[in-house]
């Protein structure tokens, strides 16, 4: 009760200083520690105690790794780090849209930069080395001013995929202006080379890191097939799907509906998930290895069931803790449980994929296979 309390309280407070007080909280130990639920999930060499982590912008700075893995968290993925500190855009820039349980964004990769961030996982990783039991993704993005964007992935990469459990490159803010043009076939490719070169200039002795392309949700059908042709030619392990929307629906409430910037949290579920469905399917049409990360909208158990029925290996939020709070992940992966319990299915893999309409996935999330 007493954390509903709390973050009823945190909400009352401006979107940005809410989650400074958030981060301060957990630095000082101000949180609930849970019982590790475990659903063991694997990508490749990569073993998840669960499949629920947190998605890129929680933990811009990776300043509460240790103790967000105490929340009950499979993973989490830290920055977005750009090679140079940025105070991103003016503020305000982080509008609550509470009657559509939703958040609009604009920050553009706010972060401390590089150095400081590689100080703190290098400090981070002598007591929990690659490969520990909690796995920790870095998002690396560009400079909003650099000159050569591809430069920045290429050195960025050089220096941080050593305490990566996997790179995630993210192409896909709608906060960085023309970032969404590397989805382009001729930019998509340079870009992923640049990535794997810096892997190669680093002191990673496990030069197969794997690397993940966090992509928009706004892409055609055609563009999602193309990315995932490339991806699968360049070797990337798998997609995350999908960063923030800048469509807006015209169903949605809030009176900061009209704001600019990218658009998380429930309404996305559906746009996100439909995406996350056509990529499964593609990738198994041409027998592809490539795994899937889903995030948007994921908000309970069964929003969380449906992304997995759907395609998702892997499953992130953020947007729904901050309604929810330091709970959440405790309870959807028990909720998880649950359903797996009721469904009868003792290995998760044995419905990913099953099902192609998210509508469709969502009920059977609700009512089970009937």
């Amino acid at each position: 009760m007493i954390w509903k309390f709390i973050t009823f309280f945190v909400r009352k407070l401006d979107p940005e200083n809410a989650h400074k007080i958030t981060l301060l909280a957990l630095k000082f130990g101000l949180h609930p520690r849970l019982q590790q639920v475990e659903i063991k999930t694997k990508i490749k060499n990569l073993e998840f105690s669960n499949p629920l982590g947190i998605a890129a912008g929680f933990d811009k700075n990776a300043e509460v790794i240790k103790k967000i893995h105490s929340l009950n968290f499979g993973f989490s993925e830290v920055g977005t780090i750009t090679p140079f500190s940025q105070y991103g855009n003016l503020k305000p820039r982080v509008f609550r849209l509470e009657e559509d349980k939703a958040i609009i964004n604009r920050n553009g990769f706010n972060n401390l930069g590089m150095i400081k961030a590689k100080k703190k996982l290098e400090k981070y990783r002598i007591k929990f080395p690659v490969g520990s039991e909690f796995l920790v993704g870095i998002n690396i993005g560009p400079n909003k001013d650099s000159l050569d964007r591809f430069n920045d992935y290429e050195i960025l990469s050089e220096n941080l995929s050593e305490f990566a459990d996997y790179i995630a490159i993210n192409i896909s803010s709608p906060n960085t202006p023309n970032l969404r043009d590397f989805h382009e076939t001729k930019h998509l490719k340079k870009v992923i080379m640049s990535v794997k070169n810096g892997i190669l200039k680093s002191k990673n002795s496990n030069l197969k890191v794997p690397v993940f392309l966090k992509i928009a949700p706004d892409i055609t059908s055609n563009d999602l097939e193309s990315i995932i042709k490339i991806s699968s030619q360049k070797n990337i392990t798998g997609l995350i799907i999908s960063n923030t929307t800048i469509k807006r629906k015209k169903k949605l409430k809030s009176p900061n509906m009209k704001e600019l910037g990218g658009l998380s949290g429930a309404p996305l579920f559906l746009k996100s998930t439909r995406l996350l469905s056509l990529a499964n399917q593609i990738i198994k049409k041409n027998n592809y290895k490539l795994y899937l990360i889903a995030v948007g909208g994921v908000s309970d158990c069964q929003s969380a069931y449906a992304k997995i029925l759907c395609g998702a290996h892997l499953i992130q939020l953020y947007t729904s803790m901050t309604y929810e709070g330091p709970l959440i992940a405790n309870k959807i992966t028990k909720g998880l449980l649950s359903l797996m319990k009721r469904d009868n299915v003792i290995n998760i893999n044995d419905i990913r994929g099953s099902v192609k309409n998210p509508e469709i996935a969502m009920k059977i999330a609700i009512n089970g296979f009937k």
